[in-house]
């Protein structure tokens, strides 16, 4: 036992300090370290538990109550994924389990230090009451992330709180299974370090889960995405907006200040909010967010920019991207060039690829590969 639990801390540890390392403008990923640290910090005190306690009584019974995190975190990892300007804290009601629980945690502990028998008591009341609040809040949690993710865009990111999801809910489902069947199959401690065995298993997984995604990504679909780039064409044509490009002066309904104006305030907005990472952006909700018309931000694109709403927009995700795979490289970081297409508002690889080559004058490979010699020059000169 003591030997998974160990593993899955250092686990957990690892993944938090290269995320922490990793992170660029993404706030949505310090939830991610947040969960890490309390997986580490769960199983940190197990290995206390196990490893110095001799108290049989606490060592099967003591029920950690840094578990109540585990899925409001992910939870809120998964709305912020969803709209980067949701701010975690206003749902602070999501950790009162977890602060009614501790409080429960270190006065029973208190109490087993300062009066033994009374501690005893003390334990076992707590036991029971935070076993089924664990399950309850094991069991909901999971349930909405699964029944919400497919409000994110497809990609990693929702492959990923996928997974999140289902491994919580699997922790949930051992937990019912082994509370009302554990006592009938097995004896007593066995079932309890059995349950516990897999939990902490499954914790390990989670913390394996995050750190394939964020920090080494899929190395098999970043080397088919990179045979594909030499092959996959420009397209032809852009999606049309709602007003022709080739407008001419006499259909304008603006003059050329008005243009300014509306111009003025595309450009501002989508450096302020970065609104172009949203996959399923429209011309709608651009309009919309700056308080316009979509026929004028339309006209004004056409007639003053002389670009259609996709190649304004996607000429905002590459430029991010080309930003996003320097300040990576610089960091001496693994680049996943499938994940830059998805995190920089691209649904398709082969649209990133041909959008990439069109603006930036190159392939994403041939550009990452051009930045690393960049870098191992300046060392080398350095």
């Amino acid at each position: 036992m003591i030997y998974i639990i160990s593993i899955g801390a250092f686990q957990a540890l690892t993944a938090a300090l290269l995320l922490w390392k990793k992170r660029l403008s993404d706030k949505a990923d310090v939830l991610l370290i947040l969960l890490l640290i309390c997986i580490a910090t769960h199983l940190g005190i197990k290995f206390y538990i196990y490893g110095v306690l001799s108290d049989a009584h606490i060592r099967n019974q003591m029920n950690t109550f840094i578990g109540l995190c585990y899925g409001p975190l992910a939870y809120l990892y998964l709305l912020k994924r969803r709209d980067e300007h949701f701010i975690p804290a206003t749902q602070w009601y999501h950790f009162l389990p977890f602060v009614l629980v501790g409080v429960g945690y270190l006065t029973v502990a208190c109490l087993l230090y300062a009066y033994a028998p009374v501690g005893y008591e003390a334990l076992d009341i707590y036991n029971s009451t935070s076993t089924w609040l664990f399950i309850a809040s094991g069991s909901i949690y999971p349930v909405l992330i699964l029944k919400r993710r497919k409000e994110l865009s497809p990609g990693p990111e929702r492959k990923l709180i996928t997974h999140i999801g289902a491994l919580l809910l699997l922790l949930a489902v051992v937990s019912i299974f082994f509370t009302l069947f554990g006592s009938v199959l097995l004896r007593a401690p066995l079932n309890i370090v059995l349950c516990r065995f897999i939990v902490y298993t499954l914790l390990s997984l989670i913390c394996i889960d995050i750190l394939r995604h964020k920090y080494t990504g899929i190395s098999i679909t970043e080397n088919l995405l990179e045979q594909e780039e030499e092959q996959t064409p420009v397209p032809a044509e852009l999606p049309p907006s709602p007003v022709a490009e080739g407008t001419s002066a006499k259909k304008m309904q603006l003059s050329a200040e008005e243009h300014l104006v509306i111009w003025q305030k595309l450009e501002q907005h989508l450096r302020k909010t970065m609104l172009y990472v949203d996959a399923d952006l429209t011309l709608d909700k651009l309009s919309d967010a700056i308080g316009e018309s979509k026929y004028h931000v339309s006209e004004t694109l056409n007639a003053y920019a002389h670009k259609t709403f996709y190649q304004y927009i996607n000429e905002y995700r590459i430029l991010r991207a080309a930003e996003l795979i320097t300040a990576i490289q610089q960091k001496g970081l693994p680049v996943n060039i499938l994940t830059i297409a998805y995190e920089s508002g691209f649904k398709a690889k082969s649209s990133f690829n041909a959008y990439f080559k069109k603006i930036i004058g190159e392939t994403p490979s041939a550009y990452l590969n051009r930045q690393k010699a960049n870098l191992r020059r300046e060392l080398m000169n350095a």
